[in-house]
């Protein structure tokens, strides 16, 4: 995410923070070379110019020249401007009718049905109902119903009959039956939130307008959110405006920004349409969803990560309890295969590791990754979790009884090799040895300990590195 101009800042970055001073010719060449970073990662020109201004503005106001650490001071001066230019805070659905209607609408294809899930999922304190208002798209009820089911949600849909009526070709006034039916049907069953996916089009037409103007009439959503592909750049921001002239709107959702690299759209969004983002879609399940806060995504694009963000995921799939337990026995040296298989399986509940380590500050990942990339690689987990459970359960609490023909035979039953075996054992060693060099109730156990599977671990804010050694780049 945002990965062009996250490097570009980076750099930048390395620039200033070292400088004992600046001179005003210096900050003008640092403003013209951010300038066209933001325009090389597609930010709407006049966003970029109105940011800049700003910027400089902000620059000449703090007397940066006088400070002593000038190149730090403006960073801090960037990154303030950035998150206010984002939108200062994060904007959050505040709901006060039971039921809440929550409208979603937007173009074919860009992941509006599977972000009605996602909704569904972050708000299953509500007991919502998803409600299907598009048979028009082939599959599209059928999908909706699929996606409730993984998300926990309750599922409306309109029957066989009324699908099949005639004189409505297009499905407009079954569409607007299937939400009534679904807004009395939600009383009755004490859902208090209501998501309506509604039909979407190749691009905006009348005929679309007219039926979410008919469903926003009959039923006063609370919310009315576009679902924007986030890859498309400034044309969202164009979407946005004619959606937000036609039918109003009261913010956007921008999904598949896990795919995009530039960021332009997300940057430009709220200077342009005057609009909030509430959310950003980070992947195809339906748990990829994140609240929008701009100034975590400030601190992202400018390569400091987005630890906050970090911390509430991992909080989420890790027993608090059993984290605490295993802590415990590593400081007093008891830690075995057991522990550490429980711990792969709380880092196998977060999905996509990788997606977390990008929330890391630039350059805390080194010796994370795949040997020869720079991401992290899943089958690592998977080869450690292999070999543990090629152990017998008297191997997995004893470690120190594996001796050779043991780890051959792990070897083999795990599909690697006695080398591999080695390592992870070494692993083991290692987390223990720096837990006792810890001072006392100091030493946490982090969920991440066991990432790399051949000697990388990550313990607190420690790191050991283990494998294969890189070679050294000649300068």
């Amino acid at each position: 995410m945002f990965d062009l101009i996250r490097d570009a800042f980076v750099r930048l970055k390395r620039e200033l923070a070292g400088r004992g001073s600046l001179s005003e010719k210096e900050i003008k060449e640092f403003l013209r070379t951010l300038r066209l970073t933001l325009l090389e990662a597609d930010v709407n020109y006049k966003a970029a110019k109105a940011f800049i201004e700003r910027l400089d503005s902000k620059l000449a106001a703090t007397e940066i020249y006088k400070s002593l650490a000038p190149g730090r001071q403006a960073l801090k001066v960037v990154y303030e401007e950035l998150a206010l230019f984002l939108g200062a805070k994060a904007e959050r659905l505040e709901f006060e009718k039971s039921p809440s209607v929550i409208l979603l609408l937007g173009l074919q294809g860009i992941g509006k049905t599977t972000m009605a899930a996602k909704l569904a999922r972050l708000y299953s304190g509500k007991k919502p109902l998803l409600v299907a208002a598009d048979i028009k798209r082939p599959a599209a009820v059928e999908q909706l119903e699929a996606l409730a089911k993984k998300s926990g949600a309750d599922f409306f849909a309109p029957h066989q009959s009324a699908k099949s009526s005639r004189g409505d070709p297009d499905g407009r006034k079954v569409n607007l039956d299937t939400c009534l039916a679904a807004l009395k049907h939600a009383k009755e069953h004490s859902n208090e939130l209501v998501i309506i996916d509604s039909a979407g089009r190749l691009h905006i037409d009348d005929e679309m307008v007219g039926e979410i103007k008919e469903i926003k009439q009959a039923l006063s959503p609370e919310y009315t959110l576009l679902v924007l592909d986030g890859l498309v750049g400034q044309d969202a921001l164009r979407q946005t405006e004619e959606f937000h002239a036609k039918v109003g709107v009261s913010g956007a959702i921008l999904t598949k920004l896990d795919a995009d690299s530039r960021g332009g759209a997300a940057i430009s969004f709220r200077h342009v349409t005057g609009l909030p983002i509430y959310f950003i879609g980070t992947g195809e399940r339906v748990t990829d969803i994140e609240i929008f806060h701009p100034d975590r995504i400030a601190s992202r694009i400018l390569g400091e990560g987005d630890i906050q963000t970090m911390v509430e995921e991992v909080r989420q799939v890790v027993d608090e309890n059993q984290s605490r337990q295993m802590a415990e026995k590593l400081m007093a040296g008891r830690l075995d295969f057991n522990d550490l298989l429980n711990q792969l399986k709380q880092v196998s509940k977060m999905g996509d590791i990788s997606k977390l380590l990008e929330r890391l500050p630039a350059g805390m990942t080194q010796g994370l990754g795949a040997e020869g990339e720079g991401g992290f690689d899943p089958s690592e987990l998977k080869r450690t979790e292999a070999i543990i459970l090629s152990m017998t359960p008297e191997e997995r609490a004893n470690p120190e009884i594996l001796d050779g023909s043991r780890k051959l035979r792990i070897a083999r039953g795990s599909g690697t090799t006695p080398r591999d075996v080695n390592q992870l054992i070494k692993q083991l060693e290692m987390m223990q040895g720096m837990a006792k060099m810890a001072k006392p109730g100091k030493a946490l156990l982090s969920p991440l300990a066991p990432l790399g599977g051949r000697g990388r671990t990550v313990i607190g804010h420690g790191s050991g590195h283990g494998g294969k050694k890189k070679k050294r780049k000649k300068r």
